[in-house]
């Protein structure tokens, strides 16, 4: 887990760190991570981009930048193919999403 303080993760994730985390950013913005990823990648999603994302979280649906690959593993950036590569579970994706659907995550930019 990063020693930052400040990170949330969803109340329908396992019990452990393993899996993804939110923090607030500066201007707004959100900082996404997967706490089992082992590159410790962090993306930072503008507030537009993290409206965005829970829109089409709140849908059921991958965000713009996000892909589904073998074995159940996702891939999430935040649409532009050069941005950071945070990789999750389905998981670990499903419970997050669960979180976000109940709204644990609604302080977070809008």
């Amino acid at each position: 887990m990063h020693a930052h303080q400040g990170w949330q993760k969803s109340s329908y994730c396992a019990e452990g760190d393993a899996c993804i985390h939110l923090a607030p950013a500066p201007h707004g913005a959100v900082r996404l991570t997967e706490t089992s990823d082992p590159t410790g990648a962090i993306l930072t999603l503008a507030p537009a981009t993290w409206r965005t994302w829970r829109e089409a979280i709140e849908d059921g649906r991958l965000p713009e930048g996000g892909t589904a690959g073998p074995g159940g593993v996702l891939r999430l950036r935040g649409g532009d193919p050069q941005e950071v590569l945070v990789t999750t579970s389905t998981a670990q994706w499903e419970a997050f999403a669960a979180g976000v659907r109940a709204g644990e995550f609604d302080h977070m930019a809008r």
